[in-house]
């Protein structure tokens, strides 16, 4: 039960701002550790939006401009705060998600698309909630595509997969619907995880072990496919921890990473027996593969 503290109440966050600028407006939001963000595009701008308690949108306005003028982005960023209330949410972002076609073989829908769907593939319906996550920020997409191309190279038993900062829990349960067994998904925020695993029960992936933990600290087992969309930092500060959980023939694909960062991540990298296989740019948006060398 959410604390009546007016410190502790949840206030939704939004924010308009040029889509150009949107990168480093979603590398700010995640600093305030909001457990997700929401990032929509519309036309030319963008709107991204977060769930806070009342002290740590305490003088967001103030803190982004700063931010912007030290990442040396001279643009203007609407922000507006509003009681948090689901339902508003909701309205709002629904409009935003239609159906995504991820390969010939996987679409996924939210749970609220009623109109027809393309007959075929695996179709898996995810209700973001406030984890978000219904595959169309470009770092998401990029982990479905990659993990759809995962399984057909490694045949009918891919082996243990997991899913590192699982969020909603759509890549953990696309890779589970694509053979993946067993699947570890983790994510240190208990909505995110309690979302994931409604999800996972709602697309026939109960099987999906969610961990509600800390990635440098929980036991999570050897797996031959790990899949972390995460933020450049973690993935920096936890990439020997993620790598110690991936079979030496195993694959890594590390994505949410700004092209900007794109050093200090290969730099991490760097001294582990890990090569980029694949690089994907989208948007800005940078994605890696690695295998051992």
């Amino acid at each position: 039960m959410l604390n009546d503290s007016p410190d502790r109440a949840l206030l939704r966050v939004q924010i308009r701002v040029a889509r150009t600028a949107a990168e480093a407006v979603e590398e700010f939001l995640w600093t305030l550790d909001p457990g997700a963000v929401g990032h929509v595009v519309h036309g030319e701008e963008a709107e991204l939006g977060i769930t806070l308690s009342a002290a740590a949108a305490a003088g967001l306005q103030g803190r982004l401009a700063a931010f912007l003028r030290q990442v040396g982005c001279d643009t203007a960023a609407i922000v507006a705060i509003a009681p948090y209330e689901e339902e508003d949410w909701a309205t709002a972002y629904r409009q935003a998600f239609a159906p995504l076609c991820v390969s010939d073989r996987l679409v996924v829908a939210p749970t609220w698309w009623e109109a027809p769907l393309p007959p075929g593939p695996i179709v898996l319906r995810i209700d973001p909630q406030m984890a978000f996550g219904t595959g169309h920020h470009p770092t998401t997409r990029a982990c479905l595509k990659w993990l759809v191309r995962r399984a057909a190279a490694v045949g009918s038993s891919p082996g243990g997969l997991i899913d590192a900062g699982c969020g909603a829990g759509l890549l953990a349960i696309a890779a589970r619907r694509l053979g993946f067994a067993p699947v570890v998904a983790i994510d240190n925020d208990p909505i995110a995880c309690a979302t994931a695993r409604q999800n996972a029960a709602a697309n026939d992936a109960a099987a999906i072990a969610v961990i509600d933990g800390e990635l440098a600290s929980a036991v999570l087992p050897t797996v031959p496919t790990l899949v972390a969309n995460l933020t450049a930092g973690a993935i920096v500060e936890l990439f020997p921890r993620l790598a110690a959980c991936v079979t030496p023939e195993g694959q890594i694909y590390l994505a949410g990473i700004l092209a900007k960062q794109e050093q200090r991540v290969a730099a991490a990298i760097a001294g582990h027996r890990w090569r980029v296989a694949e690089r994907h740019l989208s948007d800005g948006w940078l994605s890696l593969a690695l295998q051992a060398v």
